[in-house]
Order: C-alpha cells, then sequence, then structure tokens
C-alpha cells in the first residue's frame, strides 16, 4: 500500500492531508489517486464509507489551476451527500484554495445564482437543480476538465439518469471523467460507455458486502417505543 507521498500529490494537498489526521490511503484511494492523475478516466467500485470522496478530490485538487470558469463538476444524487463532498472539497483545498459551490433544490435561486457569478472553480450539484441552472444559462461548462458521477447507483434508482445524459451532453468532450458507486449494475457500465473514454477499472471489496469501516446495528422496536429510543 503506498502512502500519501506516494501517490504523487501535490505539496499543498498534502500538507491538507495531513492537517485533516488522514494517515494512510485507504485501497481505492490508493488505487485510485495515481491512476486520475495520470489523467485516465476511472470506474470505481467500492463500498460505502471507504474513501471514495477522497479518492477523486485529492487527485482533481491537486491539478486543479487558475481558472475564470468552472474546472471541476460533481454531481450527487441528494443534497446531503453534496454538502458532505462541498465539506471535504474545502478541507483538502485548505493549502489550495479554491472556491467551491454547493447546488441543490429546495431553495431558491437567487443566492445560487449569485454565487455562479462569482466564478466558482469547483460546482457539486444535484442532476435537477444544476440542469435548471444550465437551461437558465446560468452556469457555463466549456471548460469544464473534471465531471465526478458520485453514488451512481443511488442515480439510476432514483431516476436520474435523462439528467444526468443531458447535463454530461453540455460539458466538453476533451475532459476526464470518474464514476463511482458502491455497486456496480449494468445500467451503469451502459452509461460508462457513452460516458468514459476507455476507462480503468478499479474493484475494492465485495460489491455487495457491508464496509469494515462501517458499523450496522438492528434495534426491533415497538411504534411506542420510537421517540423514546
Amino acid at each position: 500500500m503506498p502512502s500519501f507521498e506516494e501517490t504523487g500529490l501535490s505539496g499543498p494537498v498534502l500538507r491538507a492531508v495531513t492537517r485533516a489526521g488522514y494517515e494512510e490511503p485507504t485501497p481505492i484511494q490508493a488505487k485510485a489517486i495515481p491512476l486520475a492523475l495520470e489523467g485516465h478516466d476511472i470506474i470505481g467500485a467500492s463500498q460505502t464509507g471507504t474513501g471514495k470522496t477522497a479518492a477523486f478530490s485529492l487527485p482533481i485538487v491537486s491539478q486543479m489551476g487558475p481558472s475564470t470558469k468552472p474546472q471541476c463538476l460533481i454531481l450527487e444524487p441528494t443534497r446531503e451527500l453534496a454538502a458532505q463532498v462541498e465539506d471535504q472539497m474545502n478541507v483538502f483545498s485548505y493549502y489550495k484554495p479554491l472556491n467551491v459551490l454547493l447546488l441543490h433544490g429546495g431553495v431558491g435561486y437567487g443566492h445560487q445564482i449569485e454565487a455562479l457569478e462569482n466564478k466558482p472553480d469547483v460546482v457539486i450539484a444535484t442532476p435537477g437543480r444544476l440542469l435548471d441552472h444550465i437551461e437558465k444559462g446560468n452556469i457555463d461548462l466549456s471548460e469544464l476538465k473534471f465531471l465526478v458521477l458520485d453514488e451512481v447507483d443511488r442515480m439510476l434508482d432514483m431516476g436520474f439518469p435523462p439528467d444526468v445524459k443531458r447535463i454530461i451532453d453540455d460539458c466538453p468532450k476533451d475532459r476526464q471523467t470518474l464514476f463511482f458507486s458502491a455497486t456496480m449494475p449494468g445500467a451503469i457500465q451502459t452509461l460508462a460507455n457513452w460516458a468514459l473514454r476507455e476507462p480503468v477499472s478499479i474493484e475494492v471489496g465485495g460489491r455487495r458486502s457491508p464496509a469494515e469501516t462501517v458499523s450496522h446495528a438492528f434495534y426491533p422496536v415497538g411504534m411506542d417505543q420510537r421517540d423514546e429510543l
């Protein structure tokens, strides 16, 4: 297992990793980071709780430079997951400050439109709200270098593929695309064949087995006991 220093990450990102208390990469990070830094498209399969967010965030932050338009787009199926990725991106870019913007539904458009005018480097979004902004002409993805589809299996379950395909059509063809998912149903492979260029596949752990980093518990209770529990 290589150390973070041996993966090829830039100095500012390595300092941010140390500051965050990360001591050594997880298996998915150790495999994905060097390949991402080499510019490969990636299909990464690994259970929840194994560090997929850092596996794609660290190499992207390491490679990003100055720009006046979004360089990185990360699609997440839910606002909660998008907010978690936003937090992690801010941690990893501590010594290489980036303008990170979160876009999701359930809130007004005004603040988001103002934030888009402030030239974000990284946009983390749920598909529906991002598509709204694209159709309104609020965001320009013409200089996008990195596209990440995270938790792709959940996007499929939630019925997002049509929106995702329309978003991908709006992205430059010359980009790096990274797919990450806990499971890999056949529909993901079909989408990947269309959206990625000669991707490298990485699989860590069993596709349907629980992650060793996550504890599982079951508490059977009656309806009248739930509030107390």
